[in-house]
């Protein structure tokens, strides 16, 4: 028996992870066996969508993390997996300060510390913990100097997961995330989002112009590979994970030129065109460019095979409004 919890279960990581669990996805359970879970609970700000073909019972509610109590009564609700999602992100984080830190911080340890029965987190951490003067590549073991106040509550939710696992209340484990593309739907602000609609809009037929200057790096991964690297991350044996139970998500590194060949290889009708935006490409600039880990493929955790792949993963899964030359 293998109770599964998904907090941001609406954005479109958490409905990739929710399909795949509703479909049988193998986990580690409480006594460590791998089997798909028995039950699986999705929650966000509104009402998660059902995952098509559940082959596992789904409970969906809608539920604002930020509420104290909210959060401490998901922790109490007896699940064996919980999948943190659930975030304010960075633009929202700089404007809303205080509103962040409720939902990146406290909700988590809120959650965390209500928790029976030592529960195994999974967390999504961010590419956004670094900061600073950085190495060509950027590692698993680099210091964290977030530069945003979302880096920073990332960073300091990877800390209290490590602290309460010390301590014997629940099992964290952190999934450094780079630049996630591609969510469907109508374009939002999110910087992830605005990178996003360089495959999504033309691809979709529409033009579209890029915040950030041709020559721009950008470390990128699919919906897919964030997944299948939790889904892995959930099922590595405690013993086995790195020391501060953190980790980084290996990325395709490109520039936003080669990003726009490659969808127009693709087939892709729609333009991309260039107009910078400093605020943004300041941000994005002093993200790692090249964000590696020595110890995630030894775990099974890998990233994508390329662009190609990247945009693949994503016209298999949400593309549907491919329009082609």
């Amino acid at each position: 028996m293998t109770r599964v919890l998904i907090t941001g279960a609406g954005g479109f990581l958490g409905r990739r992870l929710a399909r795949a669990i509703a479909a049988g996805a193998p986990l580690a359970g409480p006594d460590g066996r791998i089997g798909p879970a028995s039950q699986l609970e999705l929650v966000d700000l509104r009402v998660p969508e059902m995952p098509a073909g559940a082959l596992v019972p789904v409970a969906r509610m809608a539920a604002d993390l930020a509420d104290p109590a909210v959060a401490a009564a998901l922790g109490c609700r007896g699940a064996d997996v919980i999948f943190h999602l659930a975030a304010s992100l960075t633009l929202d984080a700089e404007r809303a300060p205080d509103a962040a830190w409720a939902v990146n911080v406290e909700a988590l340890r809120r959650m965390a510390e209500a928790a029976e029965g030592r529960p195994r987190v999974i967390f999504t951490s961010s590419i956004a913990v670094f900061g600073g003067s950085l190495p060509a590549e950027t590692g698993d073991d680099l210091r964290p100097l977030p530069a945003t106040g979302y880096g920073t509550h990332k960073a300091i939710a990877e800390l209290m997961l490590a602290d309460l696992s010390r301590r014997g209340r629940i099992d964290g484990r952190s999934l450094r995330l780079p630049i996630v593309v591609t969510r469907p739907g109508a374009p939002t602000p999110a910087i992830s989002d605005r990178i996003a609609a360089l495959i999504r809009a033309p691809l979709a037929g529409r033009d579209v112009v890029s915040p950030l200057p041709p020559g721009a790096s950008v470390p990128l991964a699919s919906a897919g590979a964030v997944v299948a690297g939790l889904l892995r991350l959930q099922a590595v044996a405690e013993d086995d994970l790195p020391p501060g139970r953190a980790l980084n998500l290996p990325a395709v590194t490109t520039t936003i030129d080669a990003l726009a060949g490659a969808v127009a290889a693709h087939g892709a009708a729609g333009r991309i065109s260039f107009a910078p935006e400093p605020d943004l490409t300041r941000i994005v600039g002093g993200w790692p460019q090249r964000f590696v880990s020595a110890r995630a493929e030894p775990l099974g955790i890998r990233p994508d095979g390329g662009l190609d792949a990247i945009i693949a993963d994503y016209l298999a899964h949400e593309g549907a409004g491919h329009v082609r030359h």
